[in-house]
């Protein structure tokens, strides 16, 4: 991985705009108006926030393996996925472009902010590292981390274990938390997902450590004392008027909502909502099925909501062929529809089950009901129009499960943490599968460039299989 060295570029550049002239009219006469005199130190990071979301939400990967794998979409053709055999290509970019894209771009900001001494560019450039590094250590397990994008001073880098791995991103979101309350200014239009509002970044800071804290919560690095802490600041993401995420604008990619480029291509059909998503839903009467789901025929057909199991080697010879399901909801795949960084129905649902848990205090069942609303909020229904009944912590998790509807990798691991609700292994899963994928297998650039420390990897947290548990899975 490559480190590109733009930070001493800069800063040259920076000496010689400072060098000036005895001559007092030298500058008027001889600036270009063409070319700037100052260089924004926020410049890249419109290109990272992006970068992130729509890697994260690549419907090659996420679309076809989590979501597919946690049985909130399933595929009537080319259902590979479906079945346990993820597209390898996809694995692998989401590896190198978080690396080279994201975490090595937001490690130039941070050092251009540094150097200007601009404390809420830092701040936000280590809350994006913090998500980016989470986002693989979850699917991944072991990665590296203090040893990352150094390039020709260390070529091959070594991988932290996930324990370290996460201990790294805590105390990155720490700092970046206390930066977030310093000096300096974020450019409004750079900024993708809170338009440069500092207080906003540092609500994102506080709940997504918040989020990872939670997910590491059946281990030994849990610390609920600091879980406590962060309730007691008042800055988690609670309201859904903090929501994170990126609104886009156009037609066209990148600035179009990820999953647009499916009705773009004319693939609609090729995606649909799973069986179980389906199935609960109806059960419990949930309003949020018809923003998630289309009727099947298309909405104002009359012919309901019908979800497909995962799997099958032939869908349509099993009575599953496009047309006789229900497709993706038209809300989530218009070209402008928001995705999701992080949302107040997470938030809410998490503080419910550290409330159930005796972690924090609090009354669980109110953190739910707000959790609920949230998401009704969000999709577009009136707060209170869905009550589900609480039954503590199975109730919470069914709802994580259900809100966190195609919001990038999350819906996946809040399953993967709880087993909840109980999911069935795919029909015709790929020969030697035996449960539902809880990782991803490294990328094939790592088999041939970090071959010595990938194995080392290996070697401590068990085999590169789809089925191998991530350290917060395992118990």
């Amino acid at each position: 991985m490559k480190k590109y060295n733009k930070i001493s570029l800069l800063l040259s550049l920076f000496l010689l705009l400072g060098l000036t002239s005895c001559d007092k009219d030298f500058d008027e006469i001889n600036t270009d108006p063409d070319n700037p005199t100052s260089i924004l130190v926020d410049l890249e990071l419109g290109f990272i926030e992006r970068t992130l979301v729509n890697r994260v939400n690549d419907y090659f990967l996420t679309g076809e393996a989590a979501h597919a794998w946690v049985q909130h979409l399933s595929k009537p053709v080319y259902n590979d996925a479906d079945r346990y055999f993820p597209r390898i290509g996809s694995i692998d970019n989401l590896w190198i472009n978080t690396y080279t894209q994201v975490i090595n771009e937001a490690q130039d900001m941070q050092a251009l902010a540094e150097a200007a001494e601009n404390n809420a560019v830092q701040g936000v450039a280590l809350t994006l590292q913090a998500i980016a590094f989470q986002t693989l250590a979850d699917v991944y397990g072991d990665i590296p981390v203090s040893e990352a994008n150094q390039g020709g001073e260390n070529p091959f880098p070594a991988y932290d274990t996930q324990a370290s791995a996460y201990g790294q991103i805590l105390s990155m979101l720490t700092s970046a938390i206390t930066l977030l309350d310093g000096s300096g200014t974020i450019t409004s239009g750079q900024d993708l997902i809170y338009s440069g509002d500092i207080s906003k970044w540092k609500k994102l800071a506080t709940s997504v450590k918040f989020r990872a804290m939670m997910r590491i919560s059946d281990t030994p690095q849990f610390n609920a004392a600091e879980l406590q802490s962060l309730v007691n600041s008042g800055n988690l993401i609670v309201n859904s008027a903090d929501n994170a995420y990126i609104s886009y604008t156009t037609e066209n990619a990148p600035n179009s909502n990820p999953y647009y480029g499916i009705v773009q291509g004319g693939r609609t059909g090729e995606w649909c909502v799973g069986d179980a998503l389906v199935n609960h839903m109806l059960s419990t009467n949930d309003p949020r099925l018809g923003v998630y789901a289309n009727e099947v025929g298309g909405n104002g057909s009359g012919n309901g909501y019908r979800g497909k199991p995962a799997g099958y080697i032939n869908p349509g010879l099993s009575g599953f062929a496009p047309g006789t399901v229900s497709e993706i909801g038209d809300a989530y795949m218009a070209s402008d529809a928001p995705v999701w960084v992080l949302t107040a129905a997470q938030i809410n649902l998490l503080l419910a089950e550290a409330a159930d848990k005796m972690y924090i205090g609090g009354n669980a069942s109110n953190y739910f009901y707000a959790g609920v609303d949230a998401s009704l909020i969000q999709n577009g229904l009136s707060a209170g129009s869905f009550t589900p009944p609480y039954t503590g912590y199975q109730a919470i998790a069914e709802q994580l499960w259900v809100s966190t509807y195609m919001q990038g990798l999350e819906p996946w691991n809040e399953w993967r943490r709880s087993d909840i609700p109980t999911l069935t292994l795919a029909v015709d899963p790929a020969p030697g599968v035996n449960s539902i994928p809880t990782r991803y297998t490294y990328p094939s650039s790592e088999q041939s460039l970090n071959a010595a420390n990938l194995a080392a990897a290996i070697a401590n947290q068990g085999p590169d299989e789809l089925t191998t548990k991530v350290d917060w899975d395992r118990n």
